[in-house]
């Protein structure tokens, strides 16, 4: 049996925010013990709560992480499954779950943030792809390029069959 297959499965909705000129909104994962240093960038998000859906868990989390009141998510753009080590120490099996949304210009806002974000969270910033590819620390998911890439032909394709949804395009179903 694998060792993965021991460890407790954390669902999370993890959101790519992105602005009218398309950069994704990051956020920088200063653990206390590295100083106030950044290790690495990182998009909004976070695990579902119980009898919570994925959809409803990635509204919550804008509205905590962002001050955004976003309204629908809509479908899961991606999703991605790996071992990981939270900051309390437990280690889990993450299956998140990534939803693609296009925002007007968003004032951030941290007062939804926990004490846990805050003691280890800084600023969101809008990253460009040139910004991307020139970060000096890890952005994760390590392939957020290539999911933007799949975002914009998905919104390209629910243009040309003229589905809208407010800023945002939306796949036909």
């Amino acid at each position: 049996m694998s060792r993965h297959a021991a460890l407790p499965v954390r669902v999370a909705a993890r959101l790519l925010l992105r602005n009218p000129d398309g950069a994704v909104l990051l956020f920088p994962y200063r653990p206390p013990a590295m100083g106030g240093r950044i290790a690495y960038w990182f998009t909004p998000g976070g695990g579902v709560h119980a009898g919570e859906s994925l959809a409803d868990a990635a509204c919550r989390e804008c509205r905590e992480e962002t001050g955004y009141p976003l309204a629908d998510p809509g479908e899961p753009l991606a999703r991605r499954q790996f071992a990981m080590r939270l900051p309390d120490g437990r280690e889990v099996w993450a299956d998140e779950h990534y939803f693609h949304v296009r925002v007007g210009r968003i004032a951030l806002q941290q007062q939804g943030w926990s004490a846990q974000e805050q003691a280890s969270m800084g600023p969101g910033r809008w990253f460009d792809a040139t910004a991307l590819a020139a970060s000096a620390q890890p952005v994760f998911p390590e392939h957020l390029q290539a999911m933007l890439a799949a975002a914009d032909a998905r919104d390209a394709l629910a243009a040309v069959h003229g589905v809208r949804d407010g800023d945002r395009c939306l796949p036909k179903k």
